[in-house]
């Protein structure tokens, strides 16, 4: 079956998988904004937690989208796995509650572009993306040339095949396995 060793799947190995999913999403678009930029930018701590709640929502997106409104199943996969996983980047509690802060807010803005029925998915979710992570208050506020454009698009890209990958591995594994919960 490949990730797993059996068709067995425990609580804890979808929580370390999911783990991998956002350090796969966040270290592909950290290092796709240094190349887009062409290795002339520095990204600050406030960029590094937009670009993990951009990861993390793809993650969280996807258990929901999964689960739907078997609560405990979601509340497991999607709870702890973010716990897991801002416990390896967040040393300082205080720190981890001002992420979550931070992520709450973002989930908010974020799902107003996050319908099926949303053509512009890509290129909105981008926008609110690079507003944030330019420090502006508002998309209006965002200029966009051609640079830009290409930086909008690939978050906007990157989040949204994040999100397709996750659902898609837990489509498998509730096809294939059995869970030991």
């Amino acid at each position: 079956m490949g990730l797993f060793s059996s068709n067995r799947v425990t609580r804890k190995n979808i929580i370390e998988a999911l783990s991998v999913f956002f350090d796969v999403g966040y270290k592909s678009l950290t290092q796709g904004l240094v190349q887009t930029f062409e290795e002339k930018i520095e990204i600050d701590d406030e960029q590094k937690r937009e670009l993990m709640v951009v990861a993390m929502l793809a993650v969280s997106e996807a258990t929901l989208k999964t689960f739907g409104k078997l609560a405990e199943e979601k509340e497991i996969a999607g709870r702890k796995a973010r716990e897991m996983i801002l416990q390896q980047h967040f040393s300082n509690i205080g720190e981890l509650e001002q992420f979550e802060q931070l992520f709450s807010g973002r989930s908010r803005e974020y799902y107003e572009v996050l319908q099926p029925e949303n053509t512009e998915l890509v290129l909105q979710f981008g926008q609110i993306f690079y507003t944030h992570f330019l420090g502006k208050d508002k998309v209006a506020d965002l200029e966009i040339d051609s640079h830009n454009l290409a930086i909008v698009m690939f978050v906007g890209m990157t989040f949204t095949k994040q999100m397709i990958e996750v659902k898609k591995f837990f489509d498998e594994i509730l096809a294939k396995c059995v869970f030991d919960w």
